[in-house]
């Protein structure tokens, strides 16, 4: 496989991905999220030769246990096509997506993780906040975060 290619896309553009992995049986307005248009909010695509394998968007957000950290940046709609999973394109994504949040000077990158993909987060630094939870249609998750200090690793 050729080295992906990460870059800057409309949110327009996450949204094929964002609902065939993580909202396939729900209608096509559940994967507009509110902020995805804010000035802020960084929407990137991996590519590996000119077709589109991975998204993730990064809002600049709070987490709900500290709401007045506006240094924070939350995860949310990272997708990786089903069958190119594990080969590290969302570890590729999710460094992208931590390095901005540093070079905006934030101190923590956290995401609502479904339960089938809390080992991944955790994999990359992150860890669990509070007990899990559902979301409603959707299923089991954690909230999890990592700190930047580290966050090219």
């Amino acid at each position: 496989m050729s080295t992906p290619d990460i870059r800057r896309i409309p949110a327009a553009e996450t949204r094929g991905l964002r609902r065939a992995v993580l909202r396939p049986h729900q209608p096509p307005e559940a994967v507009i999220y509110p902020g995805d248009d804010d000035p802020d909010t960084l929407h990137l695509g991996l590519y590996v030769d000119g077709r589109q394998l991975g998204v993730a968007s990064l809002y600049r957000e709070p987490p709900p246990f500290a709401l007045k950290d506006i240094t924070a940046w939350r995860l949310r709609g990272m997708a990786v096509e089903q069958v190119r999973q594990g080969m590290g394109l969302g570890a590729a994504l999710l460094r992208a997506c931590m390095a901005h949040a540093a070079s905006q000077k934030g101190t923590q990158v956290w995401c609502n993780a479904r339960a089938t993909a809390e080992g991944f987060y955790r994999s990359m630094g992150f860890v669990s906040r509070g007990e899990p939870f559902d979301l409603p249609g959707i299923g089991p998750h954690h909230l999890m975060c990592r700190d930047l200090a580290g966050a090219a690793s």
